[in-house]
């Protein structure tokens, strides 16, 4: 099964404390069957029969799923795939007028009998909508993007059979629903695949930003017509391999990620409400043999609170024990500083974080937690200027605020991880894992032109390219299995952003595809 899911959401990354871009990223949640350890030789056989009759059902089609591995039933409903199987695997069976199912398979040999339904019927909520008429003409562009993508390697993508497909709308929810009357055959000219695609569900929700489509995948080699034809599809094939996350978890399990080219970050993702905690205003370097720079920061510290609540005694008190704290504290002990209170009411957002460094130097950094954003101000004055737009003033500036209080941003710590810091460690099989978010940048290649424009079209100003980056989101918070022929389980476990998410169908290669 493989499912896929995105969302375009706004983001903000931050580098060593500082803002350095806010940007539309699409999200992706890619589910792939498991497909783990070291492959050669085998066979699984077995039997498909209907599940009312116990009739052997001839000619159904029977593969593994994202692999080239297949093979039709014979007229008593059995079965052979036979060739370089990694196990587990989840097997594919499909026929006509029945449904389609898929069974795991933890071993070779002979497997108990598919039992196939006949074809289930649609959601009740889909069922009684119409059929478009105009469903292609509508709304075949958004569904290429993205189902195959909008990368120059989609552009050689057809689906072949699209009078198949079946598009639904729910006009009042804002839903679009496709469907295919039979597997979709994509031909992939860049790659050199024929695609047989069974899609379960394709869902696109307009308002939220959402796309989610489930399928099994089967892979047929097409032939090539001439020797630079197979060169051409040989290269495509390995640029589509290299840098892709089947790439990335291969180098995972062999604990060479930095050798094959990735480099592996951590980032702390974060509400806007708790942008100004987690990011300083700014930051400064203190030199105690400055007196002027010293002056400097105790006049910022100052100026931070409120002397309506505070005396000139307590202000000095404070800053006295600022000095004798800097005399006597050790280097690697951060202190933080903020305003006294007796009032348990009130709090100043502004707080100091100071931290020795050798030779008599300090770090310095200044948060605000009123801070939702790097352009506060800006945004304040949005707010309180609203009236000037029309209607309720109040009921806008509250959707506004909710709404900034629903975006998210990520902090990025710029110092690389080895990758043994994301592997559990005693586990029987190898898994990687991160609280927090892993970001993924392969630096041997850049970003391609149609990626770029894409996710900077509204900027005004044109985009350098720059390293293939993508982040990992560990959704149930466990750890995820992964295997050495780029495979990963459990299914529903692992959700990507950035630059995975844009590459789908269209560099999509086959689990024992071999560069």
């Amino acid at each position: 099964m493989r499912l896929t899911i995105f969302k375009l959401a706004n983001k903000v990354l931050v580098l060593n404390g500082k803002l350095v871009c806010m940007r539309n990223v699409l999200k992706c949640l890619l589910l792939y069957c498991c497909l783990p350890a070291f492959a050669f030789s085998q066979e699984i056989k077995g039997t498909v029969v209907d599940l009312v009759t116990g009739a052997p059902i001839h000619a159904a089609t029977v593969y593994i799923n994202n692999s080239t591995l297949g093979s039709l039933t014979d007229e008593k409903g059995n079965f052979i795939l036979k060739g370089n199987i990694v196990f587990p695997v989840d097997v594919v069976v499909a026929a006509v007028s029945y449904g389609t199912r898929s069974v795991r398979v933890n071993q070779a040999g002979t497997i108990t009998p598919v039992k196939l339904d006949l074809e289930a019927d649609e959601l009740p909520a889909v069922k009684v909508l119409p059929p478009l008429n105009d469903g292609w003409e509508r709304y075949g562009k958004d569904f290429m993007e993205n189902f195959i993508s909008y990368s120059a390697f989609a552009g050689q993508c057809e689906i072949l059979n699209k009078k198949d497909l079946v598009f639904k709308k729910d006009e009042e929810k804002g839903i679009l629903y496709v469907s295919a009357k039979r597997p979709l055959r994509i031909r992939n000219k860049a790659l050199g695949y024929m695609i047989h695609f069974d899609l379960a569900d394709y869902t696109q929700h307009y308002r939220a930003q959402e796309v989610y489509f489930l399928g099994y995948t089967r892979f047929e080699p097409m032939k090539p017509g001439n020797d630079k034809q197979r060169a051409k599809w040989e290269l495509n094939r390995k640029t589509a391999f290299l840098g892709s996350l089947n790439h990335f978890i291969r180098s995972v399990v062999k604990k060479n990620t930095a050798e094959q080219g990735f480099q592996l970050n951590v980032v702390v993702r974060g509400t806007l409400g708790e942008y100004g905690e987690r990011v300083p205003l700014s930051t400064d370097t203190l030199d105690l043999k400055d007196t002027a720079v010293m002056k400097k920061f105790f006049v910022t510290f100052g100026g931070t609170l409120d002397r309506s609540r505070i005396d000139d005694s307590t202000v000095l008190g404070l800053l006295m024990g600022i000095k004798k704290w800097i005399d006597t504290v050790n280097p690697g002990n951060p202190v933080v500083l903020r305003q006294p209170i007796t009032d348990t009411t009130f709090i100043n957002p502004h707080k100091f974080v100071l931290e020795k460094l050798p030779a008599g130097v300090f770090k310095v950094a200044h948060y605000d937690s009123s801070r939702t954003n790097p352009d506060d101000s800006l945004a304040d004055r949005m707010v309180n200027g609203l009236e000037l737009l029309g209607g309720d003033p109040e009921a806008m500036k509250e959707k506004m605020k909710q709404r900034r209080a629903a975006a998210a941003f990520d902090y990025l710590y710029t110092t690389p991880w080895p990758v043994d810091s994301f592997l559990v460690k005693g586990s029987e099989h190898v898994q990687l894992f991160c609280k927090d978010l892993i970001q993924v940048m392969y630096k041997n290649e850049l970003e391609e032109k149609e990626y770029l424009e894409r996710v900077n079209r509204f900027k005004a100003k044109k985009q350098v390219p720059g390293p293939q980056t993508s982040t990992l989101i560990f959704k149930q918070s466990k750890p995820v299995n992964v295997y050495a022929n780029g495979s990963f389980t459990e299914q529903y476990d692992l959700f990507l952003e950035g630059y995975w998410s844009y590459e789908k169908l269209d560099k999509m290669l086959p689990l024992d595809y071999e560069p």
